[in-house]
C-alpha cells in the first residue's frame, strides 16, 4: 500500500535565489487574487448583489450548504482559470508574470478552486479571501514536475525557473518517490520546503504491547492506558510574559515605522519559537507511541468548541470569563487536535490502526465493573469506584476506557487480530 509522506526542511537560498522566491510568491498571490476577482464578479451577477465586498462576504457565508454547492457549480473550473494566465501575461502591466514558473501559478488557481471553494461549500471555512504579503503563509509555491524539472541531491533540491540547486537543512533521509515540493515562507522570513513522497507501507506485525488508549489532559498532556505519561512542554505558558512585554513595546511605536516593523519581527520570532518547541515535542511523542503500538485509540474531542470564548454579548454577558479564558489558553497550549492529527497519519505510515471514540464519561466509568457515576471521581487526580472499590489514577482510568471503546469499535469491524492483541481482561 502506498501512502503520501511529507518531509519538511529549512532552505538555505542564496540572496539571488531568495529575491527570486519573493518575486515568484508575488506572482502567485496575484494569480490567486485575480482569479478570486473573476469568481466574485460571477457571484455578484448570480446573486444580483449590489452591496460592498464586506456585505457580499457576509451574504456568501450565510448561505445554506445546498445553496453554496449550487453556486459553486456556476464558478469556472481550475482549467478554465488556467487559460486566463496566457492573456494576463500579454498585458503590459503584468509582463512580470513571465518570471514565474507557470505550474506555480496554475497550482495557486487550483488551490483556490479545488480546495478553498470546496472547504467553503462544506462549511469548513468561509468564502476565500484575497492573499496579502503581510501574511507569511500566503507566499507559497508548489513544484509538481518530479523528476523532469525538479531533483534531489545530498542536502540540495533542484527547483526550476532559474532557482537551480538550493541547499537545505536535511535532518533525515527521504524515502519513497518524490511527487511534488512546496516552498513556503514563515513569519520570521525563513523559507522551507515540504517534499511530498509516495512511500510503500506494509502492515506491521502486532507488537507485544498491541493496542493502547490515550487520555488527553492539561496537568499531563497524554496518559496511556498502560500507565505511561507525557507531561508536555507548555511552551506558550513559559513564554507568555516575554510575549506580553514585547507586545506592550509595540503598542508605543508608530505604526508602520522602522522600529514598529523591527518589533513586529521580534514578536513573530517569539511566536515561532513557541510553535517550534510544541511541534518538536508533539512529533517525538507521537512517533514514540506509533512505533510501539499497532492500534491507538483517542478521544474524539471537539477542541474548537471546548476552547470557545465565554465573553458573551453586551446584552447577555458571560460568566467566569477570566477563568474560562485561562482554561482556553491551557487547552490550546497542549495542542490536542495536532496530536490527534499526527497520531492518525503516523499510524497509517506504520501500517497500524487509529480509532477516535466518543469522549463522554470516560473519566467517570469504572473499567472493572463498568459502573458509571460522577461520585467515582471526586478529585481531579484519583478514581475510586463507589460500586466495586476499584482505585486507580483518574487519567489512567480515562485512557483504559478509551481503549475499551476502541476495541469495541474494532470488534464491530471484525479486526480480530488487533482485538486479540489488546483485548481487556
Amino acid at each position: 500500500m502506498k501512502v503520501l509522506k511529507a518531509y519538511r526542511f529549512k532552505l538555505k537560498p542564496t540572496p539571488e535565489a531568495e529575491a527570486l522566491l519573493y518575486r515568484m510568491a508575488r506572482c502567485g498571490r496575484l494569480a490567486y487574487n485575480k482569479s478570486l476577482e473573476i469568481m466574485l464578479d460571477i457571484v455578484r451577477k448570480e446573486l444580483a448583489f449590489e452591496g460592498d465586498r464586506k456585505s457580499l462576504y457576509k451574504a456568501l457565508n450565510d448561505l445554506a450548504p445546498k445553496e453554496r454547492i449550487a453556486l459553486a457549480k456556476r464558478l469556472p473550473s481550475a482549467a478554465g482559470l488556467n487559460k486566463q494566465l496566457t492573456q494576463w501575461k500579454k498585458a503590459p502591466e503584468l509582463i512580470f508574470l513571465k518570471e514565474a514558473y507557470t505550474d506555480n501559478l496554475q497550482q495557486r488557481q487550483r488551490d483556490l478552486r479545488d480546495k478553498a471553494i470546496k472547504d467553503w461549500c462544506s462549511g469548513k471555512r468561509g468564502f476565500p479571501v484575497f492573499r496579502t504579503k503581510r501574511i507569511a503563509h500566503h507566499s507559497t509555491m508548489r513544484f509538481v514536475n518530479f523528476p523532469k524539472y525538479c531533483a534531489l541531491d545530498q542536502r540540495r533540491i533542484k527547483l526550476p525557473n532559474k532557482l537551480g540547486w538550493v541547499r537545505m537543512y536535511q535532518s533525515r533521509v527521504i524515502d519513497g518517490e518524490p511527487r511534488n515540493a512546496t516552498v513556503s515562507l514563515d513569519a520570521c522570513g525563513n523559507w522551507h520546503v515540504a517534499i511530498m513522497c509516495a512511500v510503500d507501507v506494509k502492515p506491521t506485525r502486532v507488537p507485544d504491547q498491541g493496542a493502547v488508549g490515550v487520555d488527553m489532559g492539561i496537568a499531563k498532556n497524554m496518559t496511556l492506558s498502560d500507565g505511561t505519561t507525557f507531561s508536555g512542554v507548555r511552551s506558550f505558558a513559559a513564554s507568555k510574559d516575554q510575549l506580553a512585554a514585547s507586545q506592550r513595546k509595540l503598542k508605543h511605536k508608530e505604526r508602520g515605522s522602522a522600529n514598529w516593523k523591527k518589533q513586529k519581527r521580534k514578536i513573530a520570532r517569539i511566536h515561532q519559537r513557541i510553535a517550534d518547541i510544541r511541534r518538536d515535542y508533539q512529533h517525538k511523542a507521537t512517533t514514540t507511541i506509533c512505533n510501539n503500538h499497532a492500534m491507538v485509540a483517542v478521544e474524539d474531542l471537539r477542541v474548537a468548541n471546548m476552547s470557545k470564548s465565554a465573553r458573551g454579548t453586551v446584552t447577555q454577558p458571560g460568566r467566569n470569563v477570566r477563568q474560562k479564558s485561562g482554561l482556553n489558553r491551557s487547552i490550546l497550549d497542549q495542542g490536542w487536535y495536532e496530536i490527534r492529527r499526527q497520531l492518525a497519519y503516523k499510524m497509517a505510515w506504520t501500517g497500524g490502526l487509529f480509532v477516535a471514540v466518543p469522549p463522554h464519561h470516560t473519566s467517570q466509568t469504572c473499567p472493572a465493573c463498568f459502573y458509571k457515576s460522577a461520585d467515582n471521581r471526586k478529585t481531579q487526580a484519583s478514581f475510586l469506584c463507589t460500586h466495586c472499590g476499584y482505585a486507580e489514577n483518574a487519567d489512567v482510568v480515562g485512557a483504559i476506557n478509551v481503549l475499551h471503546r476502541g476495541l469495541d469499535l474494532l470488534e464491530a469491524s471484525n479486526q480480530s487480530d488487533l482485538i486479540r492483541a489488546g483485548r481487556r481482561p
